[in-house]
């Protein structure tokens, strides 16, 4: 008895097929980084603001929601995001021209030790704001949320001032966001802080 076997025949790729499977390979790569760039500049897109009688010329996130609360120069939020709002703002104080930077810090902790639950200061450093070198002072509070009809569980607020005198003004740049997404916000402060002209 004889066994036959029969095997499938395989032929060969041509030259054509194989430069189509490297050019689909290719294109892929292509379209993948196209897609990475179009969602980062998608997500970086800003909005100019710009306030005469501040001096204060800043860039924003498109999708952030800008209001002009009483004692604030500029304020924007970030109001998709669920929980605490992710906020930036400037406000303008006028002070002696004998005051430092450490008379500016304990009027901020006194006001806001009054104002906000729980509030702590972290740290007080050194930081260099458009080649001059000015104070960050790093702090948290707790917020109970925006409404009291709403039942919800307080939120731990991380906050970052940069504090830079200016003859006889304060201006404090304020960054807040909530405790456990700061280290991901902060990079569009840094972006704020990198575009704005005092």
């Amino acid at each position: 008895m004889t066994i036959i076997e029969i095997r499938p025949q395989f032929d060969e790729i041509t030259l054509r097929q194989r430069w189509s499977h490297y050019f689909t390979l290719f294109f892929g790569v292509i379209a993948i980084v196209i897609a990475l760039n179009l969602r980062d500049s998608s997500e970086n897109i800003t909005r100019s603001y710009t306030s005469i009688q501040a001096g204060i010329r800043a860039s924003y996130p498109q999708t952030w929601v800008i209001d002009q609360p009483p004692g604030y120069v500029f304020r924007v939020r970030d109001m998709a995001r669920p929980g605490y709002k992710t906020t930036i703002q400037i406000e303008l104080r006028p002070i002696s021209l004998a005051a430092s930077v450490r008379n500016l810090v304990d009027i901020l902790t006194l006001d806001r030790s009054q104002t906000l639950a729980a509030y702590s200061v972290l740290s007080r450093s050194p930081f260099v704001f458009n080649e001059m070198e000015v104070t960050a002072l790093q702090y948290t509070f707790v917020s109970s949320g925006e409404s009291p009809f709403l039942e919800t569980l307080p939120i731990v607020v991380r906050g970052l001032d940069i504090l830079i005198l200016r003859g006889s003004q304060a201006v404090i740049i304020t960054f807040l966001a909530d405790a456990t997404t700061y280290e991901t916000q902060l990079p569009i402060f840094e972006r704020f802080l990198a575009d704005l002209v005092l």
